[in-house]
């Protein structure tokens, strides 16, 4: 059974994982009082930028905050991810990849236009961050405004009005450290009660009905300079579920922290990630099964970092099979390692895993194989050395075969 779901779906539950939400509610909203997408100029005929284009590229880090806002309420935070801008050798066009926190991992470019002094890029309105074409509506961008009302008993009422005079959202750039600032825009996440949130920015439309999916504002993007190599922080791992038959899609959702280990940026363009089952068994996406559908011909153990298909978004992916019956991925957990590659040099985070289900404890009930040889004893200790009865924090795991051989594995639970 496909996936009839729309991308962004998945992108809005992705995005309210990057971090610990402040606030959020159950969302009124006034379709009446939005402004209608075709009033902000969003094409009847969508062709977005997929492909990136020629120039001189350079990555950002993101920081400002947002609202998200879908049938089930309503989430506001700070921004994080990054941006990629390539400067066209023209001098003055300008594409921008990931313009909007919310439509990271979407691979969708806008275009814009660099000022004759190089001091503010201008972004048409009106394009898609994000479209599908089975059901012909997606996301455009616009300018406008929201505001968040507490009505107590875990009610909220979310006004939003689009300025339909705007064409352009305005980025100043900053010639001495080259920061690029949103113009214009306004607003708080941490806003007194009763308005919980009010702000002023640039707005992802649903381009259907004009309702807001998301605003941000006090938006900055800082340049992130020349990779080096380092050890990526861990990433978390959040969900596993199985759709329990071979028509239905398993699904694996995770968050990678674009960070390294001494919490300094890293550049995304260098990170992959490879997903691994019970003893750090390598997982391997085969060309056959899913390389027609997400666009690869050659087998994948290594994710790209916002590689996007019908089976892979910016934090989860799908696999084309139950776990139960017969053949399972894995018996009891499934996890995830970041690599992160500079100057041929590939650096790896720890292997961080969900145990979705109970781990045997005892030999006679484990049907674990490492190369041919049967599992004979699993102990645990945590960093100290002390042996514990289960994981509990940082671990390590130490596995006896049936041959006398061990092996010691990192687990974080």
């Amino acid at each position: 059974m496909k996936k009839l779901s729309l991308l962004l779906l998945s992108m809005a539950v992705a995005v309210c994982a990057m971090a610990e939400v402040k606030s959020h509610g159950n969302a009124y909203r006034d379709i009446e009082k939005c402004t209608p997408a075709t009033m902000v100029k969003a094409p009847s005929n969508v062709d977005i930028i997929t492909e990136e284009p020629e120039g001189t590229a350079v990555s950002y880090m993101r920081t400002g905050e947002y609202l998200l806002s879908s049938l089930f309420g309503y989430d506001t935070d700070y921004q994080s991810g990054r941006v990629k801008i390539v400067y066209a050798e023209d001098g003055h066009t300008v594409y921008i990849k990931d313009i909007m926190c919310y439509g990271e991992g979407t691979g969708v470019w806008v275009e814009g236009e660099l000022s004759e002094d190089g001091l503010t890029i201008s972004v048409p309105l009106g394009q898609y961050i994000a479209y599908n074409a089975v059901f012909d509506y997606g996301v455009v961008l616009a300018w406008g405004s929201t505001d968040v009302i507490d009505l107590g008993d875990d009610l909220y009422w979310l006004d939003f009005y689009v300025d339909d005079r705007a064409e352009y959202v305005y980025y100043a750039i900053d010639p001495e450290n080259g920061t690029i600032t949103m113009e214009g825009s306004d607003g708080s996440v941490d806003n007194p009660y009763p308005y919980n949130c009010v702000a002023t920015g640039l707005c992802g439309l649903w381009s259907d009905d004009g309702s807001v999916a998301t605003i941000e504002w006090n938006s900055t993007w800082t340049p992130l300079g020349e990779a080096v190599p380092a050890i990526p922080a861990n990433p978390e791992v959040l969900e596993f579920f199985d759709c329990g038959n071979e028509d239905g899609y398993t699904r694996f959702d995770f968050n990678i922290n674009l960070m390294d280990v001494d919490g300094n940026p890293i550049n995304p363009d260098y990170l992959t990630y490879s997903i691994f089952t019970d003893q750090d068994k390598l997982f391997t996406f085969d060309s056959e099964t899913y390389g027609p559908q997400n666009g690869f011909e050659e087998d994948m153990t290594e994710i790209p970092y916002g590689f996007s298909g019908e089976d892979f978004y910016l934090r989860r992916v799908y696999f084309y099979r139950t776990n139960t019956g017969d053949n399972p991925m894995f018996t009891w957990r499934i996890g995830i390692q970041l690599n992160y590659t500079v100057e041929g040099v590939t650096n790896k985070s720890d292997i961080v895993y969900l145990e979705v289900y109970e781990q045997p404890s005892t030999p006679s009930a484990v049907n674990e194989l490492n190369d041919g040889k049967q599992v004979a004893n699993v102990r645990y200790f945590n960093f100290a050395g002390q042996e514990m009865t289960q994981p509990a924090g940082p671990t390590i795991q130490v596995t006896t075969y049936s041959d006398g051989t061990t092996t010691a594995t990192k687990v974080i639970k």
